[in-house]
């Protein structure tokens, strides 16, 4: 009697836990889950934490600060960065780490965000409209494989650039700019107080942090979702 009521209790089903029937039974012995159910949420926890873990190691939330980008960026906006592209185009916003001026602070890098104008192979060149105490500049582009400079048309800019802006001082008007293999050309939006390559020079494509994604609606329930997600102090300047 004491032996059946063994044999019994040694046939009765085990109860399985939740991860042996996803990963044992579905994956490695191919078999019918009995509560299909349960199999179905787990998957989609399994898909959601993956889907969540590739998206906080590629990509990154930024905040804005500073007006370089008017008007298509403001102050406060929040974008969506990929952090593993390493191939821009012309149009691109990117995100550079710069190191500060004052190397007496603490943190000597900082964070700028600009507009790629030219890429590896093209030549540009800045020429005056007119020669007037507020003459305006006009951004030429050569690109890449062709022989003719063009003028840009940039309808995102917050007003013509001046050649008195400060960001001027190093440029020599009508001369060509070559960008190098490995360097992209950046200007800010607001060209007339953005500090970019027209003092810095073309940035090497090593120091680009990441490229935006997109613009992140303020007060939007994704702006909620990815300021929970990412670290707050990854603001640009």
């Amino acid at each position: 009697m004491e032996n059946s009521a063994t044999a019994k209790s040694t046939n009765r089903k085990k109860k399985k836990e939740p991860w042996e029937i996803v990963l044992k039974d579905r994956f490695l012995k191919n078999e019918k889950p009995d509560n299909p159910y349960l199999t179905a949420l787990l998957y989609f926890i399994v898909c959601f934490l993956s889907f969540l873990l590739v998206f906080v190691c590629f990509f990154q939330l930024c905040e804005i600060k500073g007006a370089s980008m008017l008007n298509t960026l403001h102050d406060g906006d929040h974008i969506l960065l990929l952090r593993i592209s390493t191939q821009y185009k012309r149009g691109d916003i990117v995100i550079i780490t710069k190191e500060k001026e004052d190397s007496s602070q603490s943190n000597k890098n900082k964070n700028i965000v600009k507009r790629v104008v030219a890429v590896a192979g093209d030549s540009i060149r800045f020429d005056l409209v007119n020669n007037g105490d507020d003459a305006e500049v006009v951004l030429y582009l050569m690109k890449k494989g062709t022989d003719e400079f063009l003028p840009v048309s940039e309808p995102y800019l917050k007003e013509p650039m001046n050649k008195n802006s400060p960001s001027f001082s190093k440029i020599e008007f009508g001369k060509e700019i070559k960008i190098e293999d490995g360097f992209i050309y950046v200007l800010g939006d607001n060209r007339n107080i953005s500090q970019d390559s027209r003092e810095d020079g073309p940035y090497s494509t090593k120091y680009v942090y990441g490229k935006r994604v997109l613009t992140v609606e303020k007060g939007s329930l994704l702006e909620k979702l990815l300021s929970f997600l990412y670290h707050p102090n990854d603001a640009v300047d």
